[in-house]
């Protein structure tokens, strides 16, 4: 068969070629850069990505390629496994570690899956965002993803999470996909890279020049009117325009004289009116055993090996090779390196589309049968036997179980579609296809695919069900509605079953807190810790425990939610593979801890917490982590750096879609915007806490959002409306039994009560926080308690024991605000020294917090009593410039000048690579540079100043 003598150049694309350019020149100036190629198959994506490569390689830059295929897509992270180079036999001992946590087996010998280890996903996930930043490191790295919408699910969450941290890593991501098909972790994907500024390029049809310049290149001649005419079929598709000459060559119908080619007989051939055909035509001319390889290849696959086509076939390698190569030579396949590959899908797709169905199943059949006797992998073997089996398959159903439980830990996307594949195939009245959907329920619940579980649940519901698949499925429903936020339906659905087990239990327990139920709470959880200690179900046992805890504390009594809380730790760091862990412990010890005043304890549990997470893979309590270590270093009046904590947690969140995480966060970032006097940030933060927390009960903190809204509406000169708002959230307190928050927002509601005369609303409150603070010795509780007294009674002596009480804590503002409060008490009672020596320490608090808004109130009352303070420096850091870096910042511009990755760094801080990520785009955002190699110059000028 002949064929073009030239490779043919790219025509017709310099818009897209000037556009991928620029996105090189971003990365090798040390910037991130995102391209989508998106359009129809054949356009020309993949060649504007082989450009794309040779500009990156050609300036010395790093390049991992990777290519999906559709029948790879059951093969968790192979897209991303195969653009690193991840395997086991690496040289990269990072690289190989990646490969074995996919790998991975139980002691048992049998393979992790959704229920022996939920959260391997995500540690591979972890692992390989982490890999790439540290390749990014030494230079800066070019990642393409050809045929995206054939990806596997984990690939795709991948390439979202690295999507995530690409604003200060040297690393350019380009991806190229089809229009159609497009799933919804494609989707969500697409809105991950949008987000992260992707640059979309979509090449159309070829100009009629640039047609007539490729078949120049493709014929080696200038092509005359009747080829020209032929070839307007093809709608400006180069792929098609090229095997339409190329069917031309091997039917021997193109003329070339003078320089100049036409079809043979002017016309009287016929061209191939679809590119299927075109390719069809072509191959039609190949050796018949060529042909019969390449059909038996396309069932494989778009990417195949020779091991795997002989097994599928019978036939040895050597006489496979010298057919093949007769496919290779016709420009129909393309050596992969340690495969072979169909040049192009379409070529695949038509010899696969030429089989008739009914052969294309039997192939697919045999293919499995034969690749499972050779010992071949279970998700290739299940790939093979679900697209052939028929109806009551054992050998498939076993096969395609077993596939699916393989992959659940690292994919669960794919073990859902694998065990709906395998139910499919049971008839409806076997008893395993209810179990094997009560499977996939807990799969889709762990791929965060919560609606679908929550309707597969309900179709599975009915009296009919066994009862252990009853159990499981009304448990995973009940976790399903939780999640939504549905927390009365939920309860609906725990509840029953009187005799459900530890974990519908421990879930119910949970709703109910979250409900503001507190001693319902606290006596399911009492019934849930007995039948998980009996059951030896760890997960459960963390679970009730901590809502004990929970409803200890929320009910005022922290110090005995502390021992709870202990004992639940303990107890879950002797399970087995430390699975109580997997419900976030640390986390409830750690913001017990905030509340006794505890700061340093609390940011080691979050930090100790945060860990644990990682390692075990458990994702979705990450963003509460980063909040309540933000909301630690707010109270400890680290408010730079608990800003750069509250925004890593509320990017998390956003990923998660974690609302109480998110809600509480914007909540103290009101309150810290509110103090420094940035009242349209402190509204708008609050506004968008009230909308996050609006479901759940006074316990979860919903005070934080009504509180900084009560307070803008108070600086805005509406005190009625603020006394309303946060008298409501006080009610709301007190009738569910949540005290906690009594001494939190007790003075203000006192201030503004008594300012509107409401002198009983004012002693109430008084009351309520006195109460709530004798439960314990807590410093921060007890000068709450004082102050609202002293507030009530106009007691300048009670103020200056409020005063004394937070000098005994950690709280710096609680402290700065009553020696406010009693310095100008006691100024009014005509004690001017010692009024004025409480007010040059809340002054000087004020500064040092940057709080503008009291500085300015405290100095007023200063001036008033005619009290001039002497000349002061320099009040806060410059808002740009080396000198606005605050120490944390200047440490991580420092290890970032040293070499060191964003997860190094995080090491060396004990911080979250989440954190570092926020405090490099501060500094970036401070010093008004957009790359790590131009951080480290300024690092190196001012070490040298």
């Amino acid at each position: 068969m002949s064929t073009p003598t030239r490779v043919p150049r790219l025509r017709g694309r310099q818009d897209e070629i000037t556009a991928l350019a620029g996105a090189v020149d971003r990365l090798a100036a040390g910037r991130p850069a995102v391209v989508l190629i998106e359009g129809e198959a054949g356009i020309g994506k993949t060649r504007l990505l082989s450009e794309a490569i040779e500009m990156a390689r050609r300036r010395g830059l790093q390049v991992a390629c990777g290519q999906a295929a559709e029948l790879t897509q059951s093969r968790p992270f192979g897209l991303v496994m195969a653009a690193l180079g991840c395997s086991p036999r690496s040289a990269d001992p990072r690289r190989a570690g990646i490969a074995g946590l996919l790998a991975a087996h139980g002691a048992d010998g049998e393979p992790v899956t959704v229920t022996s280890d939920p959260g391997l996903r995500f540690r591979v996930v972890d692992a390989l965002a982490d890999l790439v930043e540290e390749l990014a490191v030494p230079g800066p790295l070019l990642i393409t993803a050809d045929d995206l919408q054939w990806a596997d699910p984990s690939s795709l969450l991948m390439l979202g999470t690295l999507a995530a941290r690409l604003s200060v890593l040297p690393v350019a991501l380009i991806g190229c996909l089809r229009l159609f098909p497009r799933g919804i972790d494609l989707d969500r994907l697409i809105t991950a890279l949008d987000a992260a500024g992707a640059q979309r390029l979509t090449p159309g049809p070829l100009g009629a020049d640039a047609v007539t310049g490729l078949a120049a290149d493709l014929t080696a001649a200038e092509p005359g009117p009747g080829l020209l005419a032929g070839l307007s079929g093809a709608a400006g598709n180069p792929l098609f325009v090229t095997e339409l000459i190329g069917a031309l060559h091997a039917d021997d119908a193109i003329r070339t004289a003078a320089g100049h080619a036409e079809v043979a007989g002017a016309g009287e051939i016929a061209l191939p009116p679809t590119v299927g055909e075109a390719i069809l035509r072509r191959a039609g001319r190949l050796p018949a055993d060529t042909l019969q390889a390449l059909r038996a290849a396309a069932v494989l696959g778009s990417w195949f090996t020779l091991t795997d086509l002989a097994t599928v076939t019978g036939q040895s390698a050597v006489p496979l090779s010298e057919a093949l190569a007769a496919a290779l030579a016709a420009g129909i396949l393309d050596d992969a390196g340690t495969g072979l590959r169909f040049r192009h899908d379409l070529i695949r797709e038509a010899l696969y589309a030429d089989l008739p169905a009914g052969v294309r199943r039997g192939l697919h059949y045999e293919a499995g049968q034969r690749l499972a006797g050779r010992g071949a992998p279970a998700l290739q073997v299940a790939a093979h036997l679900g697209r052939g089996a028929q109806a009551g398959d054992e050998t498939a159903v076993q096969w395609l179980t077993r596939a699916a439980r393989e992959a659940a830990a690292r994919s669960p996307d794919i073990a859902a579609d694998l065990l709906e594949q395998a139910a499919g195939l049971l008839g409806p009245a076997d008893p395993r296809a209810d179990q094997l959907r009560a499977e996939r329920a807990s799969c889709l619940m762990l791929a965060g695919r919560i609606t679908e579980t929550v309707a597969l649940c309900r179709k599975l519901s009915g009296p009919g069900l066994a009862r252990p698949v009853s159990v499981s499925v009304r448990g995973c429903l009940g976790q399903a509605l939780i999640a939504q936020g549905h927390l009365q339906e939920a309860l609906r659905e725990l509840d029953k079953d009187p005799a459900a087990g530890a974990g519908a239990l421990a879930w119910a327990a949970h709703a109910r807190l979250w409900l503001g139920d507190l001693p319902g709470a606290t006596a399911t959880a009492s019934r849930a810790t007995a039948a998980a200690d009996a059951a030896g179900d760890d997960l459960a046992a963390s679970v009730a425990r901590s809502t004990t805890a929970r409803a200890a504390e929320s009910a005022g009594r922290p110090a005995r939610a502390l021992e709870v809380i202990d004992a639940a730790v303990a107890r879950a760091d002797e399970s087995p593979g430390r699975a109580g862990h997997r419900h976030p412990l640390q986390l409830i010890r750690g913001h017990i801890l905030i509340e006794l005043d505890e700061l340093a304890e609390a940011r080691a549990a979050l930090d100790a917490g945060r860990r644990v997470s990682e390692e075990l893979g458990v994702r979705w309590p990450r963003p509460a982590y980063q909040v309540f270590l933000g909301f630690a270093r707010m109270i400890a009046g680290d408010w730079d750096d608990a800003v750069t904590e509250l925004e890593a947690g509320l990017a998390l969140a956003a990923e998660s879609g974690l609302s109480y995480a998110r809600g509480f966060g914007r909540g103290v970032l009101a309150m810290i915007a509110f103090h420094r006097n940035d009242l349209a940030a402190a509204d708008r933060e609050a506004g968008a806490a009230a909308a996050d927390l609006a479901d759940w009960s006074p316990e979860y903190r919903v005070s934080w959002a009504a509180w900084p809204q009560a307070l803008v509406l108070e600086a805005r000169g509406e005190p009625e409306q603020a006394l309303a708002a946060l008298a409501a959230s006080w009610d709301r307190c007190a009738a569910s039994g949540h005290t906690l928050q009594f001494p939190a927002i007790g003075a203000d509601l006192v201030r503004l009560a008594l300012a509107a005369g409401d002198s009983a609303r004012a002693a109430a409150v008084a009351a309520g926080v006195t109460e709530m603070a004798a439960a314990g010795s807590v410093p921060w509780m007890t000068g709450a308690a004082l102050r609202c007294q002293g507030l009530v009674a106009g007691d300048a002596g009670l103020l200056e024991q409020a005063a004394a009480a937070y000098a005994r804590g950690t709280r710096p503002l609680g402290h700065a605000l009553a020696c406010e409060d009693a310095g100008r008490a006691l100024l009014a009672a005509g004690h001017g020294d010692r009024g004025r020596a409480l007010l040059d320490q809340a002054v000087t608090t004020y500064e040092r917090l940057g709080a503008a808004r009291a500085l300015a109130r405290a100095e007023a009352v200063l001036r008033a009593a005619g009290i001039r303070r002497g000349p002061r420096g320099p009040r806060g850091r410059p808002q740009s410039g080396w000198g606005s870096l605050t120490p944390a910042e200047q440490a991580v511009a420092g290890l970032v000048a040293e070499g060191l990755s964003n997860p190094q760094i995080g090491e060396r801080l004990f911080v979250s690579r989440r954190t570092v990520q926020t405090h490099l785009a501060h500094v970036f955002a401070k010093l008004d540079i957009s790359a790590r190699a131009q951080l480290a110059a300024e690092v190196a000028r001012h070490r040298a100043g």
